[in-house]
C-alpha cells in the first residue's frame, strides 16, 4: 500500500489520483479503515465511534432551529381557530416528499392541511400570486412552505395583504432581503447559528413536523423519516451528521415500510424492499418521483405517497414509471443537442450556457448535470418560452451558484437554489447581459481554485485486502452519497477470466476476475469492452448486491485501462 500524493491512475474514463496514505491505527479500527475514515474528517476514536454507529447525537433537536418557536406559535393559533392550512410544496422528490411530511405531521396534529404544489412550466419554482390568491379562495390563512419561499419576497407581500400569514421553511440561499414572513426556519438564513446547514427541505419538513408532534406529547417519527430519506437522498445532499442520521434511519424505516405507494413504487422498480438502500433510492425511486414534476405534474408523486389504496398505489407507481421512461429518452435528447451547441463554440469558456427553444423545461436541470459530467465547468442549460428564458444550473468543483446568481439578481424574474443547483428565469432580451455576468463571475471563481476532473481513488489495494474487519467497518460507513462517497480503491493486473454485455442495449459490462487466486464477481456500467484485454488495472468498489434477493460480494468498476495479454 505504498501511497504518494502524485501517483496518478489514467483509466479508460478519467484520470484519478491516489490518497496519500494516513495513518488510522489510533481510531480503533483496521490501519486501511482508519485510513478511510480520515480520508472523511474522522479525526478521534471517539468521533469515529459516532460516525460508525450513526449515533443519535448526529441528531439535533428542532428547538435549536432559528424561529422555531414563532413557526409553532402560529400553528398552534391555527389550531385552536380550526383554520385551514396550505402545505405549499416544490415540484422535485424533495419537495414532494417534504409535502408529504409536513402534511402527515399537521393531520396527527389535527389540523387540516391543503397540499400545494407548483406546476414546473407554468408556474415555476416557488410561491406565486395567483396560487395564493386560489388558495384565498379556499379559506386559508396561513400556508407553510416546503422548499421554497426564502426568496419570495413580491408573494408574501401579496399574501399579507390578502390576510393570509406564511411560515418559511426553506434550506436555499437567503436573497437580499427576508421575506416579510411570520417565520424563517432556515438554517442558512442569516439571523440563524445553527450548526449543520446542508439539512434538504424535507430535513425542515421532518424538524418542523417533530417540534409540532413533540409539543403535543405525541408520537412524531413512524412514517416521516422514509419519506425524509428518499428526499435527502434524491436532492443530493451531503450525507453527513443530520442527514446521515436521517437517511440511515429512514432506510431502516423503508425496509419494513408499511406505505402502499412507497411499496408500489418499489415493485416497479424492482427493489427487495428488504435490501432499499441509499443506491437503489437515488437510482429507483427519486428519478420516478422527480419524473411527474418533469413531464408532468408533480402532483402524481405526491399522492403516490399519501393514498392508502393498494389498487391506487398500483396504479399511480405505473403512471410514474411510464413518465421516467419519457424522461429518460427526452433527457439523451436533449443532452445529444446541448453537446452539439458546445461543440460548435470551439474553445469553452469559465462556463457552460446552452440553450434553444425546442428544450423541455423538466429535463434541462439533468442536462446540466451531464455537462458538468462531460466537461467539468459549471453548466446551465435553458429553455425559451415566448420572451421568457427558465434556466437550470449545476455545480461543478465547488462553484456557487446561489452567490452567482445574486450578482445579477437585478435581471432576474426569479431565482433561487444552493451551492451545487440553482435556476432562475429572465427575460429573453437580458440574457446576453447575464450571460456575460456569469461567465466573469466564474472567470475570477476560476482564478483563485484550481479546477480538476480528476477521481480520487482511496488507497492502492487488491481486492483481498479490503476484506474481513475492514469490510466490516466499510459496510458500516453507508449510507454512502453526496459528502460521505463510497470508499474507491485501485488494483494493477488483475486478471480476466470473462466479459460480456449485459443490460437491454448491451451497454454495461459483466465480468469475471481473479486477484490474490480468489475470483470475484464484478459489474461495470457504462462502459465497453476492449477487445483482446488478459488483464485491466482498475477502480473499483467492494459492496454487496441483492439481486433477487440473495446476497453476493461484487465489485463495482468505476474505470479500467489494459494492462496487457491475450483475448479473453
Amino acid at each position: 500500500m505504498t501511497q504518494a500524493d502524485t501517483l496518478v491512475f489514467a483509466g479508460r474514463q478519467r484520470r484519478w489520483r491516489v490518497a496519500a496514505l494516513t495513518h488510522g491505527e489510533d481510531l480503533g479500527v483496521t490501519p486501511l479503515a482508519g485510513h478511510l475514515l480520515r480520508l472523511r474528517g474522522i479525526a478521534s476514536a471517539d468521533a469515529a465511534r459516532e460516525y460508525l454507529d450513526v449515533a443519535d447525537s448526529l441528531y439535533m433537536p428542532p428547538s435549536v432551529l432559528t424561529d422555531v418557536d414563532l413557526a409553532l406559535e402560529r400553528i398552534q393559533q391555527a389550531r385552536d381557530r380550526q383554520e385551514t392550512v396550505a402545505v405549499y410544496g416544490d415540484f422535485d422528490a424533495d419537495g414532494v416528499t417534504g409535502t408529504a411530511v409536513l402534511v402527515r405531521g399537521f393531520q396527527r396534529y389535527g389540523l387540516s392541511a391543503v397540499p400545494y404544489i407548483p406546476h414546473r412550466v407554468t408556474e415555476g419554482h416557488g410561491l406565486n400570486v395567483t396560487a395564493i390568491d386560489r388558495l384565498a379562495l379556499q379559506g386559508v390563512r396561513l400556508i407553510v412552505t416546503v422548499d421554497c419561499g426564502v426568496t419570495d419576497v413580491d408573494a408574501i407581500v401579496h399574501a399579507k395583504g390578502l390576510g393570509i400569514d406564511v411560515i418559511v421553511t426553506d434550506h436555499h440561499t437567503p436573497g437580499a432581503a427576508p421575506p416579510a414572513a411570520v417565520a424563517i426556519v432556515n438554517p442558512k438564513a442569516d439571523h440563524s447559528d445553527y450548526a449543520f446547514d446542508q439539512l434538504t427541505g424535507v430535513g425542515m419538513a421532518l424538524k418542523l413536523s417533530q417540534a409540532l408532534l413533540e409539543s403535543d406529547g405525541g408520537d412524531w417519527g413512524d412514517g416521516l423519516f422514509e419519506l425524509a430519506a428518499i428526499g435527502t437522498i434524491t436532492d443530493m445532499a451531503p450525507l453527513q451528521d443530520e442527514n446521515r442520521y436521517i437517511v440511515d434511519r429512514g432506510l431502516k424505516e423503508l425496509r419494513r415500510t408499511r406505505n402502499v405507494g412507497l411499496r408500489a413504487l418499489m415493485r416497479v422498480a424492482r427493489i427487495d424492499t428488504a435490501f432499499a438502500n441509499a443506491e437503489s433510492i437515488g437510482f429507483g425511486i427519486g428519478p420516478r418521483l422527480n419524473a411527474a414534476g418533469r413531464m408532468d405534474h408533480a402532483m402524481t408523486a405526491y399522492d403516490l405517497l399519501m393514498t392508502t389504496s393498494a389498487a391506487q398505489a398500483d396504479a399511480l407507481a405505473s403512471e410514474l414509471d411510464g413518465y421516467n421512461r419519457q424522461r429518460r429518452e427526452l433527457t439523451e435528447e436533449t443532452v445529444n443537442a446541448c453537446m452539439e451547441r458546445v461543440e460548435a463554440m470551439g474553445k469553452l469558456g469559465p462556463l457552460v450556457m446552452v440553450g434553444d427553444t425546442t428544450f423541455n423545461p423538466g429535463v434541462i436541470g439533468l442536462a446540466a448535470g451531464r455537462l458538468v459530467e462531460r466537461y467539468g465547468l459549471p453548466a446551465a442549460v435553458f429553455a425559451i418560452e415566448g420572451d421568457l428564458v427558465m434556466a437550470s444550473c449545476r455545480s461543478a468543483a465547488g462553484f456557487h451558484w446561489a452567490h452567482a446568481l445574486q450578482t445579477s439578481d437585478d435581471l432576474l424574474n426569479r431565482y433561487g437554489g444552493h451551492a451545487q443547483a440553482a435556476g432562475f428565469s429572465c427575460r429573453l432580451d437580458q440574457l446576453p447581459e447575464l450571460q456575460a455576468r456569469l461567465e466573469a463571475v466564474a472567470a475570477e471563481w476560476l482564478d483563485s481554485h484550481a479546477l480538476s476532473t480528476d477521481g480520487l481513488v482511496d488507497a492502492d489495494v487488491a481486492p483481498n485486502e479490503v476484506m474481513g474487519e475492514t469490510f466490516q467497518t466499510i459496510r458500516r460507513m453507508e449510507p454512502f452519497g453526496m459528502g460521505n462517497p463510497e470508499p474507491l480503491f485501485l488494483s494493477r493486473g488483475t486478471e480476466v477470466d470473462d466479459a460480456k454485455t449485459m443490460g437491454a442495449e448491451g451497454k454495461h459490462l459483466k465480468l469475471r476476475l481473479r486477484a490474490g487466486g480468489v475470483e470475484w464477481d464484478a459489474v461495470a456500467f457504462k462502459q465497453t469492452w476492449v477487445p483482446g484485454t488478459r488483464t485491466i488495472d482498475m477502480v473499483y468498489a467492494v459492496g454487496i448486491d441483492y439481486w433477487n434477493g440473495n446476497p453476493r460480494l461484487r465489485l463495482t468498476i468505476q474505470d479500467y485501462a489494459p494492462s496487457g495479454g491475450a483475448a479473453v
